[in-house]
């Protein structure tokens, strides 16, 4: 099975070259989509998404916030993941800006994220009252996808894949990591949680030294990058993994699509399934 996880950065600027790019990614079996900028109303728009891919059903999430989704008139955020074959769907009652997509088959999660980019903005509860900054938005945010990720796996493997807004490690950013507040408490809660509840940042678990970047300032003269999309699997997935890979920069985006692979459980190396690997890749 091929999970891939790509932002868009603009869905509609890239959904006519859709089909040409899923195959140039080799058809994967899942296929999470970040950034739409589509609005509840585009009723144009999401039949454009949901028709873009022969053979996949599409499951998406928009924005539903007139509080704090309000640049270019609503289009913002938004997460779609397609899939082939029978998955159910479900999006958190919580999720108001159109963030978090989850598919489910027995045994199997894949949970499309979009987290929060932390900003000192004031973020507004439902009542449209101030209730903070968005820096705290977003280390809430990151608690609850971890919350959602624990129950999930109660009933098999989990696969968290996305726009994780965190660059893990020095090694993950040019020309540097971020430590400054509140970044670096950001950046330390969802790494001790992930250790905590054994989530693995997979592809830096197979590439412990290696440096590559998802995202690109396109309007930097020198190199401006960070790997912030990342695949997250559950623990009792490791040993099924088969290989984890950020691919090329596509047309349409800033961000480079990432994948992973895995084997179905019966054709897993009997050597490999006591295997283990430590939820390796952030620092505080």
């Amino acid at each position: 099975m091929k999970i891939v996880s790509w932002n868009v950065e603009n869905a509609l600027r890239c959904l006519p070259a859709l089909p040409a790019i899923v195959e140039r990614l080799g058809s994967p079996d899942v296929l999470c989509l970040q950034e739409l900028r589509i609005r509840h109303a585009d009723e144009d728009a999401i039949g454009a998404l949901r028709a873009a891919l022969s053979g996949y059903r599409c499951h998406y999430a928009l924005a539903r916030d007139p509080h704090n989704v309000t640049f270019r008139g609503g289009r913002m955020y938004g997460v779609a993941t397609f899939v082939r074959g029978r998955w159910s769907a479900e999006v958190p009652a919580w999720d108001r800006e159109g963030r978090l997509v989850v598919v489910r088959k027995p045994g199997l999660a894949v949970v499309n994220v979009y987290a929060v980019n932390g900003t000192a903005k004031p973020f507004f509860d439902e009542d449209g009252r101030v209730a903070g900054d968005r820096h705290a938005f977003k280390r809430r945010f990151q608690m609850r996808v971890m919350d959602l990720g624990c129950e999930l796996r109660e009933s098999g493997g989990v696969v968290m894949a996305g726009d994780w807004n965190v660059s893990p490690t020095p090694l993950d950013t040019h020309p540097r990591l971020r430590t400054e507040e509140p970044h670096a408490r950001a950046r330390a809660e969802l790494h001790e949680r992930l250790h905590a509840e054994g989530f693995v940042d997979i592809w830096r678990t197979r590439h412990p030294g290696e440096r590559a970047y998802t995202w690109f300032n396109r309007r930097a003269r020198g190199l401006d990058a960070a790997r912030v999309d990342y695949i997250l699997v559950s623990e009792n997935l490791v040993s099924r993994v088969d290989a984890a890979d950020i691919l090329d920069l596509l047309p349409c985006s800033d961000h480079a699509p990432i994948r992973v692979a895995l084997s179905t459980p019966r054709t897993v190396n009997r050597a490999r399934t006591g295997s283990t690997a430590s939820a390796g890749g952030f620092r505080p």
